[in-house]
C-alpha cells in the first residue's frame, strides 16, 4: 500500500512566507528607484499576505483586510516606511521584556536550546548582557529608520532600512558568536550552523515564564 506523505501546515507556510518576506525589501527598492507605484503596492501586499501566513485564522484575515484597505487611504510609499520601524520596535520589546525579573532572557533561551542543558553561571550572565545589546540594537535601528524616513531622501532610507539594517543584524549575529567562542573558550560551543538551526527550530516555542536564577 502506497504511503501518503503528509506535509505539516507550518512547512507550507514557511515555504511561502520566506519568499514573501524577501519580496518586501526587493520590491521596495525597485519601487523607490524606478518611481513605479505598482511595485510599492506589490511590496505592501506581500506583507499583507505574510500576515495571513504568520497568523492563520481570523486575526490574519483581519490583518490582511486592514493592510489592503490602508492602500485606499494612504500613499503606498508612506506605508512602506512603517514596517522597518514597527518590526524593529517589536523585536526590541520582545528582547527587552525578557530582561524583566523572573523572565528568561531571549539569548539565554537560544543558548539553552542549542546546548540542551542549563547554562553555566558565567554564560547566563553573558547571555543576559547580550540580550540587552540586541534590545539596544533594535531600538537604535528603529530610530535611524524613522529619522531617515522623515528627513532623508527615499533612496537613502531604503538603502538603510532594506539593506544595511539586514547586514548589521547578520554582522552582529556572527560577531557575537565569534566573540562568545573566544571569550568563553573554556566552554564547549556548537558549530555556527547548529546555532542557526536552533534559532530556526525555536519557532512556536517561547522562553520560560520564570527563569531559574
Amino acid at each position: 500500500m502506497a504511503r501518503v506523505l503528509v506535509v505539516p501546515p507550518w512547512v507550507s507556510r514557511r515555504a511561502l512566507g520566506f519568499p514573501l518576506f524577501l519580496a518586501y525589501p526587493v520590491l521596495t527598492h525597485v519601487a523607490i528607484f524606478t518611481g513605479r507605484v505598482h511595485f510599492a503596492w506589490a511590496a505592501w501586499l506581500s506583507l499583507a499576505v505574510l500576515a495571513v501566513l504568520v497568523f492563520p485564522g481570523k486575526w490574519g484575515l483581519a490583518g490582511f483586510a486592514g493592510m489592503a484597505g490602508a492602500l485606499l487611504l494612504v500613499d503606498a510609499g508612506t506605508l512602506l516606511k512603517l514596517p522597518p520601524i514597527v518590526i524593529n520596535l517589536a523585536l526590541a520589546a520582545w528582547f527587552g521584556m525578557s530582561l524583566a525579573r523572573g523572565e528568561e532572557p531571549v539569548i539565554s533561551w537560544f543558548a539553552r536550546l542549542v546546548r540542551g542543558t542549563e547554562l553555566a553561571p558565567d554564560l547566563a550572565r553573558y547571555t543576559r548582557i547580550s540580550t540587552l545589546v540586541w534590545t539596544s540594537f533594535f531600538l537604535i535601528s528603529a530610530a535611524v529608520a524613522a529619522g531617515l524616513a522623515l528627513f532623508a531622501s527615499p533612496r537613502a532610507w531604503t538603502v538603510f532600512a532594506n539593506g544595511v539594517d539586514y547586514l548589521l543584524v547578520g554582522g552582529l549575529f556572527v560577531g557575537e558568536y565569534v566573540y562568545r567562542r573566544v571569550r568563553f573558550r573554556h566552554h564547549a560551543h556548537a558549530p555556527f550552523l547548529e546555532v542557526v538551526r536552533a534559532v530556526a527550530r525555536a519557532r512556536g516555542l517561547s522562553p520560560r515564564r520564570t527563569a531559574r536564577r
